[in-house]
């Protein structure tokens, strides 16, 4: 009987037990090697969308100003659109981040409440106000491609600022990549200079020139940016880029004012708008999206790749658009120009490839 009892008491414990013998085998997985392998799709993605907005921006922005139109729109109208598309996306981001409810309290903390914290930025807003309208000045008279290397000399004058304003230092291959910058720009310029524009209204000294003081003004106030956000209260680059437009957007109304006031009044803001500039505003004003991104995902080689590459493909679109000529002069330039955006950021394989040789020959 206990037996028995014994055998009552175990048999639905057998029958209840379940069979594992059908279900598949979990296999663990490595939340680094999947989170690894998503970050390498970010940036290769982010890589190709650098290129790509860099590259038409350059394009876009030369065939809204050189093509035959009946009606050319007022550049300073376009930049002051461009503001108030920047501030609209940013500003839709801060709602992202911060979520709808959080948003106005945000908004009233970080710039309404801290007007000193917000007026740091009016200089560094300005000077990117006229360097706006200095490219569009500088896009009006050098082609594509000459225009986009260029104004890689912000490179240059952003590292002579940095020395002089927050007293850093360069080591010899970095001169060495500014120098070798220079020369590359010298040599594409001097093909502008010798080759005549099929329009009179080109000059590709103005261009040249609205070209260095942009890059001037750009080197400038983003060292001085640098050093202002220094002690300052921490805040998000999309509300800094909403601090920026509180004087960003009056200062390029300013400019329509000031430059185009009359012809606006008589024509109106948006007189030559068309398909074309709408997308060229609206690709303008994305770039600094472009920038944030860029900053958060990628390092200096996927941003040195993905200029050196826009310089060729804007070279190839000024060939097949407007009939760009490269001579010998202008790609041995492009060449060099390419060459020291490598050797300014990531110096140290140059060092070790000139170590080496040392040591070899010694």
């Amino acid at each position: 009987m206990g037996t028995r009892g014994d055998d009552e008491d175990v048999q639905p414990l057998l029958h209840n037990e379940p069979d594992n013998s059908n279900r598949p085998v979990k296999i663990p997985i490595d939340r680094t090697v999947v989170r690894e392998k998503a970050n390498t799709k970010m940036r290769t993605a982010i890589l190709v969308w650098l290129t790509l907005q860099n590259s038409i921006h350059t394009l876009l922005i030369r065939y809204s100003r050189a093509r035959e139109v009946d009606e050319m729109f007022t550049s300073t109208v376009a930049v002051f659109l461009t503001e108030i598309i920047k501030l609209v996306m940013c500003l839709m981001m801060v709602i992202y981040e911060e979520t709808p409810r959080k948003f106005f309290s945000t908004l009233n903390s970080q710039v309404i409440n801290q007007p000193g914290d917000t007026l740091k930025v009016c200089i560094p807003a300005m000077i990117y106000t006229v360097q706006n309208n200095l490219f569009y000045v500088a896009a009006s008279h050098l082609d594509a491609a000459t225009f986009m290397i260029t104004s890689q000399m912000k490179i240059f004058t952003t590292a002579i600022f940095s020395v002089i304003m927050l007293g850093r230092s360069l080591n010899k291959a970095q001169w060495v990549a500014l120098f070798v910058l220079f020369v590359g720009v010298s040599l594409v310029q001097s093909q502008t200079s010798n080759v005549g524009n099929s329009s009179n209204d080109q000059s590709p000294v103005i261009g040249f020139t609205a070209v260095i003081v942009a890059c001037c003004l750009s080197g400038f106030a983003g060292i001085y940016f640098e050093k202002i956000l220094k002690g300052s209260a921490p805040v998000s680059l999309w509300m800094r880029n909403v601090q920026m437009s509180v004087f960003a957007i009056p200062a390029s109304l300013i400019a329509v004012l000031v430059q185009d006031g009359d012809f606006v009044r008589a024509h109106g803001m948006l007189y030559g708008f068309d398909f074309i500039v709408w997308l060229t505003v609206f690709w303008y004003g994305i770039g600094g999206l472009s920038v944030a991104v860029c900053i958060k995902y990628a390092d200096n080689i996927a941003k040195n790749f993905a200029t050196s590459v826009a310089i060729l493909l804007a070279t190839l679109g000024s060939v097949w658009l407007f009939g760009f000529v490269p001579s010998l002069m202008f790609m041995l330039g492009a060449a060099l120009v390419i060459l020291s955006i490598f050797l300014y950021s990531n110096p140290a394989p140059f060092i070790q490839i000139f170590s080496s040789e040392k040591t070899i020959d010694g």
